[in-house]
């Protein structure tokens, strides 16, 4: 199983269950510049700002229209270690993920089926 969280634009989406087809309808479409900037460019920050010690809990970013998919290591992607920090990694990426888009976007946890705003 992985992790998969998505940010969408606020109003997407009526429920977790249309968040699939909404993906779907942006590839191709270049990336929103707020959302480039705001979510994107702070998720890199993320990944810059990790100790070498923990480099198995960068995040993968696919960014396409009015979407952002961020894909954290699981528990079954120890990437170079036994650590308990990639089983916690997806809890802290989607903190980080909320401070990002409260207020500004919807984002949904695939794991737990759940949308917020």
């Amino acid at each position: 199983m992985s992790y998969e969280f998505v940010v969408l634009p606020a109003g997407a989406v009526a429920s977790p269950g249309d968040v699939a087809a909404y993906v779907f309808t942006q590839q191709g479409i270049p990336v929103d510049a707020q959302l480039q900037r705001l979510v994107v460019g702070g998720l890199q920050v993320w990944n810059a700002r990790l100790p070498a010690i923990y480099r198995h809990a960068k995040v993968d970013i696919e960014a396409a229209g009015n979407i952002v998919r961020v894909l954290p290591a699981d528990r079954y992607d120890r990437r170079w270690t036994r650590s308990k920090a990639v089983d916690s990694s997806a809890t802290a990426v989607l903190c980080f993920l909320a401070d990002l888009t409260v207020g500004r976007y919807l984002l949904y946890d695939a794991e737990e089926n759940e949308l917020w705003a």
